[in-house]
């Protein structure tokens, strides 16, 4: 499990509301043995509104088949897919994870859809439409966070 955002030093997490839900899925994932080799979480900056997004990475070495996968997770359209060449930079187009039914789905159904997308590539695996137990609190994180992202003692501790 990643315990704290790397580079961004004591407290950073904070910066970060969306954090836990990483947490969970990189859990679910490194147990069934596929951790990502690249992960990141960070936000979208005005004029994009400050929505949460994580991106997941497994290159060519990391995935059966002819090239890697990332998986992106925004908090409000939920996970998608693309195809990577040997360079990240060359993928196919992102493509929405249709089998999650949930934003916030569940870390171990985003962990099986994960695990089918490394060994076996797009394809039929099913529906899941369990959600995070922890969706509603990391969901008014995430509220309170924006609401307050630019007031002097809110939760940005960062330059604006």
């Amino acid at each position: 499990m990643i315990l704290n955002p790397p580079g961004l030093g004591p407290g950073a997490a904070q910066q970060l509301p969306h954090w836990p839900y990483l947490q969970a899925v990189d859990d679910a994932l490194t147990r069934r043995g596929i951790p990502p080799g690249s992960v990141r979480a960070d936000r979208t900056y005005p004029p994009g509104g400050d929505t949460m997004y994580l991106v997941l990475v497994w290159d060519i070495s990391r995935t059966t088949g002819p090239g890697g996968l990332r998986l992106r997770w925004e908090e409000d359209t939920g996970w998608s897919h693309a195809l990577i060449g040997i360079s990240p930079r060359i993928a196919t187009e992102a493509r929405p994870i249709t089998a999650l039914h949930r934003v916030f789905a569940a870390p171990d159904d985003v962990a099986e859809v994960a695990e089918h997308l490394v060994h076996h590539r797009p394809a039929a695996i099913g529906e899941f439409g369990a959600e995070w137990e922890q969706a509603a609190h990391v969901r008014a994180v995430i509220d309170r966070f924006r609401a307050t992202v630019r007031e002097p003692d809110g939760l940005w501790t960062g330059p604006d």
